[in-house]
């Protein structure tokens, strides 16, 4: 497998589980306990997406590099079947009661930032600005 294909199959993991945990988060809008942890929630998951789209985007780059051409960052959030996606399968869980998707967002978070932090010294400066922001 090339690197190109290596790095492009990275960047939807990464993209993937920031678009499904977006979308999950986004269940609760209007539905939050207190009108404050759902702005919070909301918040968070419109955070998610703006970093999907930053992967996406990417990963469309780096797919022009071995296939005829790149996709759209919407074509590869929207348009493939769900057996393509390569999310955490955590972030796919149902969001049950608020306790559960905080329990989630917990985990998720930690996990998140510490890649992050380590994205942050990547090779690739693209890697790198994206993790960073």
């Amino acid at each position: 497998m090339s690197t190109d294909r290596q790095v492009f199959d990275y960047l939807l993991r990464l993209a993937d589980s920031d678009l499904v945990l977006a979308q999950r988060l986004g269940e609760w809008v209007g539905h939050g306990p207190v009108l404050e942890e759902d702005i919070a929630l909301t918040n968070v998951g419109l955070d998610l997406l703006g970093q999907a789209r930053l992967w996406f985007a990417y990963a469309g780059e780096v797919e022009a590099r071995f296939a005829e051409a790149g996709r759209s960052e919407d074509a590869l959030a929207f348009l493939r079947d769900s057996g393509e996606f390569r999310n955490l399968l955590l972030v796919e869980q149902p969001n049950g009661n608020y306790a559960d998707t905080m329990a989630r967002q917990f985990y998720f978070d930690v996990w998140h930032q510490l890649l992050l932090v380590k994205l942050a010294h990547s090779r690739d400066s693209r890697i790198a600005e994206i993790a960073v922001k």
